[in-house]
């Protein structure tokens, strides 16, 4: 039991260095991190003492590389944060796919999975991409011992700026299941939009000159 709660103070420390200020909240949304493009806020999700979480920051890169990025599931635990890997178990041309994810979760914790879908969407007016993220819990069954994340969702929103950058939205809610104290569990998810937003910047650098028939670019 010592041990099992050492282990937790230092994660808990570790996650407040990492998230050092807040400011006044703002249309229901707190700033707990800045840094450069990078902005990351929280606010209280449907009167849940869990929170949502928003990251916002720019990258350089084309609308395609970001997408290949973000659609290269057996590359998504080199850039997000403690993800234990992915797979797409079923697709649906672009616009659609059921993924299955692992969360490496810091010991004493059991590791978490997750089963979601991604719909893309681009206006065609705008540019803008969106990709909803929906929970699909029963998709498969649990593979144990891994804890069933019970309700997950958000969205990723790519916005071309011109110049060669997109403003990048990654806005996520979520209950990781299990027993997890609250605020260990808020904390845990700032950091991890915050650390996958950083790792962003470089991991999509992997991806240029990728094209795709299904995003249009911005006109030059």
């Amino acid at each position: 039991m010592k041990k099992g709660f050492l282990a937790v103070l230092v994660f808990a420390a570790t996650l407040s260095q990492a998230l050092p200020g807040h400011s006044t909240p703002d249309n229901g949304w707190e700033l707990v991190f800045e840094r450069g493009d990078l902005r990351v806020q929280r606010r209280e999700y449907r009167g849940s003492e869990l929170q949502e979480i928003k990251g916002t920051t720019r990258l350089r890169a084309s609308l395609a590389a970001t997408m290949a990025l973000l659609k290269d599931a057996p590359y998504n635990d080199q850039w997000v944060y403690r993800s234990g890997g992915a797979r797409v178990l079923q697709q649906t041309g672009y616009s659609q796919a059921y993924v299955y994810g692992v969360v490496d979760a810091p010991w004493p914790m059991h590791d978490r999975d997750t089963v979601v879908r991604f719909d893309y969407t681009q206006d065609p007016r705008t540019g803008i991409i969106t990709i909803e993220i929906t929970n699909f819990p029963d998709f498969i069954p649990p593979e144990e011992p891994l804890v069933r994340v019970p309700d997950f969702g958000g969205f990723w929103q790519l916005r071309p700026e011109g110049d060669g950058w997109i403003a990048v939205t990654y806005q996520v809610y979520g209950d990781p299941g299990g027993r997890i104290p609250v605020w260990i569990a808020n904390y845990a998810a700032a950091l991890s939009v915050t650390r996958t937003l950083q790792n962003m910047a470089w991991a999509v650098q992997n991806y240029a000159g990728a094209t795709s028939a299904e995003v249009a670019e911005p006109a030059q």
